[in-house]
């Protein structure tokens, strides 16, 4: 069963809060991904994880999967800084999918 898309999200689309310089606004975009990663991207927004994206001052981009934990406290689940441009979007699917394993290992009690 698959996740439902919201409003605006095409079936590719990878959510990202995007916090934008110099006041930490927030954004919210999409990035153009295969099928399979949008689909494993919203089932862990379902399950309360959030997708971050910030531009750094070094003018790279800084990716971040995180949740909160039993206290409420933000846990970062993975991130990635990579070089801002084409290389963003093969550190999405990196990201996704090493979030995606930490929430399994997680669940199974293995982290």
């Amino acid at each position: 069963m698959s996740a439902a898309v919201p409003p605006g999200m095409g079936p590719r689309g990878v959510p990202f809060t995007q916090f934008l310089r110099p006041d930490g606004r927030q954004m919210r975009v999409w990035i153009d991904r295969s099928p399979e990663i949008a689909e494993l991207a919203r089932k862990l927004t379902s399950e309360g994880v959030r997708l971050e994206l910030e531009e750094l001052s070094t003018g790279e981009a800084s990716l971040e999967a995180v949740c909160d934990d039993e206290e409420g406290e933000v846990d970062s689940l993975a991130g990635e800084v990579v070089p801002n441009g084409e290389g963003v979007g093969e550190a999405v699917d990196r990201l996704v999918r090493e979030a995606a394993a930490e929430i399994a290992a997680r669940k199974a009690g293995v982290s």
